[in-house]
């Protein structure tokens, strides 16, 4: 039965049902018998063949096809299936002659006798593909997976017509199905369409990153480095040798008068390990012997001594004051 008879079948199979459950009013019955006739005359089925398999609201309701309720439904006999075969010969030469039109025809000469024979489903799909017709390979490709999940050119067919639509991701997944299946015995042709589907899948990851988010990223990474290279000292504090210009100690005025000293300052207060690693800087040890806050033979004063010195507390204070006096106004 073909796939248009097939659809007849179900259709007055809907009408004779909808009769039955008396879910029509009496008064278009007769208009259904009518119908029903009509539609067994017109294609040539008979109108009390009962139909095996998913209905018309099976079908709509779960998304299935008309194959895949011919194949659980249909009993195929010896000599169709010959006959069959002998069309997925020519279809198969149809194929090497590249006259992909004349194939197409020859397999859906031999689904229509034969449903239930995954091969004509899946050799269809490369003809509907080599024919440019990807949609229609899809479709077959699915049919067959559905048919026969273990058969895995299926895979490999629905892997090739997702890739020439533009779908590398679903491409991808299809093939490392078919792999799966083939399992140690892989086909060439599987690992080829595995590994470009993943190539180009990769490619369109990388390129989906936006450049502007690239662009931040580096410049946020040059910042750093810069800063880090340039005025930076121990606790993120800045080089004091670059503020004095590597000569000697300026004054206490000069030095009140520096931002970076009174921050430098101001930070000291608040955390002292960032100071403790500043008294490794031999500026900076310089400048607290200079101002009588070295200890015995020229060591650095302990921690209590610089935090409680006056000297240091005064700056930290004045600093504060100035940075509430120029605060942004509301």
């Amino acid at each position: 039965m073909s796939d248009n008879k097939q659809i007849a079948g179900l259709i007055i199979d809907f009408l004779k049902s909808s009769v039955k459950d008396n879910s029509i009013s009496e008064d278009y019955i007769d208009s259904m018998d009518v119908a029903i006739d009509c539609i067994a005359d017109a294609f040539e089925i008979d109108k009390d063949e009962e139909l095996k398999g998913k209905s018309l609201k099976d079908l709509l309701k779960g998304g299935s096809n008309v194959s895949e309720t011919k194949a659980e439904s249909v009993t195929v006999d010896e000599s169709d299936k010959v006959k069959a075969d002998e069309f997925k010969l020519e279809g198969n030469r149809a194929m090497a002659a590249r006259d992909f039109a004349t194939a197409i025809d020859k397999y859906t000469k031999a689904i229509e006798l034969n449903p239930q024979n995954v091969v004509y489903l899946s050799n269809r799909a490369a003809a509907f593909s080599s024919n440019g017709q990807h949609d229609k390979a899809i479709v077959d490709a699915e049919s067959a997976i559905k048919l026969d999940s273990s058969f895995s050119k299926s895979y490999s067919r629905l892997g090739l017509a997702k890739y020439a639509l533009g779908d590398a991701k679903s491409a991808m997944e299809a093939y490392k199905k078919g792999l799966d299946i083939e399992g140690d015995k892989r086909s060439d042709a599987m690992a080829r369409g595995y590994e470009t589907a993943k190539k180009r899948y990769e490619e369109e990851l990388e390129k989906s990153i936006p450049k502007s988010d690239v662009a931040t990223s580096e410049k946020s990474t040059e910042g750093t480095s810069a800063n880090a290279g340039s005025g930076a000292g121990a606790g993120g504090l800045p080089d004091f040798s670059s503020m004095f210009g590597g000569g000697g100690m300026p004054d206490l005025a000069s030095m009140m008068n520096n931002p970076q000293i009174m921050q430098a300052a101001q930070q000291m207060m608040q955390n002292p390990e960032a100071l403790q690693g500043l008294m490794n800087n031999p500026m900076l040890k310089n400048m607290a012997q200079n101002m009588g806050l070295g200890g015995e033979n020229g060591q650095m004063p302990d921690m209590s001594e610089l935090m409680n010195n006056p000297m240091l507390k005064n700056m930290a204070n004045q600093f504060m004051n100035n940075q509430g006096n120029n605060g942004d106004n509301n």
